[in-house]
Parts: structure tokens; sequence; C-alpha cells
């Protein structure tokens, strides 16, 4: 970090307000997905295949990244949020299938543009041995999106359609374009990317876990909704109710990874949210035809995944320090590579097989993540940064 610098925090509350609307639409398509499906006329398999439309295009946010890489990281933010806000009034204003399934695209390409750009900007401006604390807090808001946005998704959809969740997200998104203007400071020297983007056996391993424990986390997710109505016959409002409780879980890992990732050692944290994660969701097959059982081991397995995520990503700011938002948008390559692969296959394996083998494959695929992270894995160590963290916090 150079140069003089304003406070951190209204830029932070403005794009973790951003990114709350954001991560509710996102999310709402995993527990109020057979509504969409409804509503568009089609089956579940099919819908699944708008949230793998969503995550797929996700995957060219480096070349997005890497297009603007001289360019302002406030600029690429408000890049961000205008296709995201685009993607949902798109989704939501064809009403057909084949609109939805662009609209989810543009979505999920602009939701990830404005992750990147956000992480990459909060970790410009924070040193490594605090980083976790402000990324957790940019974080929370994925808790956020099932704990404050799928009760009030829910109602929106009750009362006036699915169709206007989108609507109401997209525009309320496009507001923080404006504030961002005042908000979010310019580049300074130093900021941004710098050199080439070189990837080592360590930040590689990195990648490929981050996508195998992506994949297994939505194995589970895009299949809650049907889950809750085929297993336990819950109504509407009963769907947005539990997935608020889940994302008060979720919400606890987050605020677990601010106050102890840091100390820990973030690939620590990563790793014990494996194990964890991997629990839950053997716990979730085991109790799948149990209510209490199979719910609360949902908790338990979306808390250690959000614990995980969140760790995830202060460590992978400083896995290629000269290159960090091109790093990081192959993160989300590999995340949603993941994601799309399980999104798809998900709802075709939850139908043929039932929702023990999406819960076995998420076992699977969390330890097998635990492994690359044991064996190559290196996490970052910058003594000079760590010494200094007391003394430079923004």
């Amino acid at each position: 970090m150079s140069g003089p610098r304003g406070s951190l925090r209204p830029a932070l509350l403005l794009l973790t307000a951003a990114r709350l609307v954001i991560n509710t639409a996102h999310r709402m398509s995993s527990p109020f997905l057979p509504v969409i499906a409804r509503g568009l006329g089609i089956p579940l398999e099919q819908a699944g295949t708008l949230v793998a439309a969503r995550s797929a295009a996700a995957m060219a946010t480096p070349f997005v990244v890497t297009a603007n890489r001289k360019r302002d990281r406030r600029l690429v933010i408000q890049l961000g949020i205008v296709m995201f806000s685009a993607g949902a009034v798109l989704t939501a204003a064809t009403n057909a299938y084949i609109g939805a399934i662009f609209g989810f695209a543009v979505m999920g390409l602009g939701k990830a543009v404005f992750d990147v750009s956000g992480q990459a900007y909060l970790s410009d401006r924070t040193p490594y041995a605090k980083r976790a604390r402000y990324i957790a807090l940019f974080e929370v808001t994925w808790a956020g999106g099932f704990l404050v946005g799928a009760p009030a998704v829910g109602l929106i959809i009750d009362i006036w359609g699915w169709a206007a969740a989108f609507y109401i997200t997209g525009g309320l998104t496009a507001l923080t374009i404006l504030a961002s203007q005042r908000f979010v400071e310019h580049d300074q020297p130093g900021d941004g990317e710098r050199g080439k983007l070189v990837l080592d056996r360590s930040s590689i391993a990195l990648l490929g876990a981050a996508g195998l424990f992506a994949g297994a986390a939505e194995f589970m997710s895009v299949v809650l909704g049907a889950w809750f109505e085929d297993a336990f016959m819950i109504a509407l409002g009963a769907i947005a109710g539990l997935t608020a409780l889940i994302g008060l879980f979720e919400l606890s890992g987050s605020s677990l990874t601010a106050a102890i990732t840091d100390r820990l050692g973030k690939r620590r944290a990563v790793m014990a949210g494996l194990l964890i994660g991997a629990t839950g969701y053997l716990l979730m097959a085991i109790g799948r035809d149990t209510l209490v059982l199979g719910v609360g081991a949902a908790m338990l397995a979306f808390a250690a995944f959000e614990f995980m995520i969140v760790s995830t990503f202060p460590l992978a700011s400083e896995a290629v320090p000269n290159a960090r938002a091109r790093y990081l948008a192959w993160m989300v390559v590999t995340i949603n590579a993941g994601r799309t692969v399980a999104a798809f296959a998900g709802t075709r394996v939850f139908v043929a097989f039932g929702f023990g083998a999406n819960a076995m494959l998420a076992v699977a695929l969390n330890l097998l993540a635990f492994v690359l992270m044991l064996a190559f894995v290196v996490e970052h160590d910058d003594e000079a940064t760590a010494q200094s963290a007391d003394q430079a916090a923004p």
C-alpha cells in the first residue's frame, strides 16, 4: 500500500450492501428453484440448467478482468454491477426459458466481476495479517442472502410472483452505482495489476481445491428446495424460513472467519472447514428423511462451507500478489466450474437416485479437496506484513 488514503469504512459498507442484494438474487434460485421452474413452465431438471448457465458464464471473468487490468478498480466494480442488474431485469422481462438462460448468464458474469474487483480493492488496502477479517465482512453477505434475503424474496414471490424478485433486486443493485462514485476511491500507485500471472504448484492446487468444495456445496444447494418439498412436504413460506435459519448458521461461519482465521492461519482454517463440511454432508445423507437431523446437518454443512470459502479468499489474495485480481478471477473460474457441473448434474442425480446420492458425492469432493490442500498448498508468509498489521489497519 502506498500514499495517503481515506477511511476504508464507507467503501466497505457500500460494497457490502451491494453484494447483499446481489447475493440475495443469486441465492434465491436454490430454495425457490421449483417455483421459478413452475413460473417458466419447465421441469426441475431443466431449471437446473439455468443455474449451470450462470456458473458457466462466470468462467469468462478472467477475460473481462484481464481486458480491464489497466483500468481503475472502481470502474470494474461498476461494470460488474451494471451487468448483474441488466441480467436480473432480462430474466424477469422475458418470462421465458431462453430469456432466463441469457439473464442468468449475464447475472453470473456480472456477480463474478463485481466479487473479484471488490476483493482485490479491499486486499490492496489491507495488510495480509489482518485481511481475513475485512474480507469476511464483505463475504458475510453470502449468508445474508439466505438470512435476510430469502424471507424477503419469499414474501415478494408470494405477493407479486417470481419475476418481481428479479426486478426488485436488479433495481436496488443499480442504485449503488451512483453511491460508488463518492465512496469508492480511485486506485493509487502500487494498486492494481503490476506483473505477469505466474502460477506455481501451490496456487494451482488451491484453485483445484476451491473447485472441488464449491461443487460439493452446489450438489446440495441446487436441490435444497426440492428436498424440503419432497421429503417434508414443506410449503413456500416454510422453505423461506428454513433457508433463513441456514443463513443464520452461515453467518456464524463467516463471523468465525473474522474472529479466528487470521490467528489460526488461513490454510489451516480452510482444511478444518473441509472436514467439518464433509461431516455435515454425511449427516445430511443419514438424516435425509428426518426433519430435525436433516436440517440440523444442513446448518452445520453450510456454516462450515461459509467459514471455509471466506477463509479461502484472503489466502488466495496473496497467492500471486502482483496479479491479484487475475488470480482471483481464475479462482472464480474453478469455483464456477465446480458449480456448473454440480448444478447441471445435481438435479439429475437427485431425480434418479435421491438426495442421499447428492450428499455422498459432496462428502467425496470435500475429502479430495482436503488432500490437495494438505499435500500441495503453502500459505503466504510475509513477516514484514505480519509485523506491521497492528500499525497499518485501515
